[in-house]
């Protein structure tokens, strides 16, 4: 009898032990064989060349701008200054930087700024001090998109009253985030968003906008940050990251991106050029808003394939919009990057087609404009070596300005 009992706890205890190792292989092979898959492309140190001395590029003296920029500047010192003490290296082309090199070239180029006397002197000044590098872009032939984002102005609500009836919402407890780098530290930096299933007791995605809006699992839970009046308003928050809040009673707030559902982005402009609702060279947010104004019943067809959901909190630092970095952010100073191939906190150059807006709100491109900027923020759908995300500030005009989709170039300065 004791045999048979014998048998049967070392076969109860084989089937746990079997059943354990064989979720520990398909969660690996989820967290890390799949994702590690993706990775096997260029490395971040690809995206940067170090310009030869003698191909170096001509730069704007920017006088004008100086004071703006050593405004970014004074805003981002208490992050590099965080980095720093954290001994935290930043790639950057083929070499690892420490974040005081990168604080310390910043310094160094606003000082050149002051001191020159002219332009011819500044650029002198730049190959004497700098080595500068160029962003390689996608296909490694320095182009780079540059697209525009700006801080939308809504009228809300904390009460869902009359119109007001659209939530966003805070950060849910239950969303969870794992950094890969638990578990191959080849994978460090990537991360996937995931909740555990009460009934399955499983790891699984987290609810998609489809479940959020339509099956409600968010709601009456406590995390309505407040109500807007449309689909559409919210739509675009979500896509800008950041916006101003206007209530009733005049009171003027901030609200910023505070995490996502790790859902896939669906761009639901290209949905839209692709079902021949709206033409490629008409597209924009205006042509799309304009669309979904005429045909309302379309709405939810068309935002619920974007499977990505963003939560937001209140900016605690009142009505300025704020970056990644946790500095104000600057109109047409501050831009958006990856910051797994380029560095936030550094200050940059770029050349691109300057958009301006006629008196009727359109865009006109007026030629090319070159300025120098901070990477100060990072963005949902800005990932990859090509792309450049320009802050043009707050409102309809910002907007408008904001709608661009061009080609240019981008630098980087290191002291010598």
């Amino acid at each position: 009898m004791r045999e048979v009992m014998n048998s049967r706890r070392f076969f109860l205890l084989s089937v746990v032990v079997f059943v354990l190792v064989a979720e520990f292989f398909i969660l690996y092979y989820f967290l890390v064989m799949i994702p590690g898959r993706k990775t096997a492309v260029k490395l971040p140190e690809e995206y940067l060349v170090k310009i030869p001395e003698d191909k170096i590029p001509r730069f704007i003296l920017p006088k004008n701008d100086l004071k703006e920029l050593e405004k970014a500047f004074h805003r981002e010192k208490e992050f590099l200054q965080e980095k720093i003490v954290s001994g935290e290296k930043i790639s950057f082309g083929k070499e690892k930087l420490a974040v005081s090199l990168v604080k310390d070239s910043a310094e160094l180029l606003l000082k050149t700024i002051k001191e020159a006397k002219d332009e011819d002197e500044f650029n002198r000044l730049v190959r004497e001090r700098f080595v500068v590098y160029q962003a390689a872009g996608k296909e490694g032939k320095g182009r780079i998109i540059f697209t525009g984002y700006y801080s939308p102005v809504y009228e809300g609500s904390f009460k869902k009253q009359g119109s007001f009836k659209y939530p966003i919402y805070l950060k849910p407890e239950d969303l969870k985030v794992v950094d890969l780098g638990r578990f191959n530290p080849v994978l460090k930096g990537e991360k996937i968003v995931y909740r555990i299933d009460p009934l399955k007791k499983e790891i699984v995605p987290y609810w998609s906008t489809k479940d959020i809006v339509e099956k409600k699992v968010l709601e009456g839970k406590g995390l309505e940050l407040l109500y807007l009046k449309s689909k559409i308003d919210r739509f675009y928050l979500m896509i800008e990251g950041s916006g101003k809040i206007i209530l009733n009673n005049g009171e003027e707030f901030w609200v910023r991106y505070s995490a996502t559902n790790g859902r896939p982005y669906t761009s639901v402009g290209k949905l839209l050029v692709k079902d021949g609702k709206i033409s490629r060279d008409k597209l924009s947010l205006e042509s799309i808003k304009k669309y979904f104004q005429r045909h309302p019943e379309e709405m939810d067809k068309y935002l619920n394939q974007n499977e990505r959901f963003t939560f937001f909190v209140k900016n605690k630092q009142g009505r300025k919009a704020v970056g990644a970095t946790g500095g104000e952010l600057t109109p047409y100073i501050s831009i958006a990057i990856d910051k797994k191939i380029f560095p936030l906190g550094a200050l940059a150059y770029i050349k691109y087609q300057n958009p301006r807006v006629n008196v009727k709100g359109k865009v006109k491109q007026a030629g090319q404009i070159a300025r120098f900027v901070f990477c100060q923020d990072t963005g949902g759908i800005i990932k990859g070596p090509e792309k450049v995300d320009i802050y043009f500030g707050e409102g309809k005009d910002a907007s408008a300005r904001a709608s661009i989709k061009n080609t240019g170039k981008l630098y980087f300065f290191i002291k010598k």
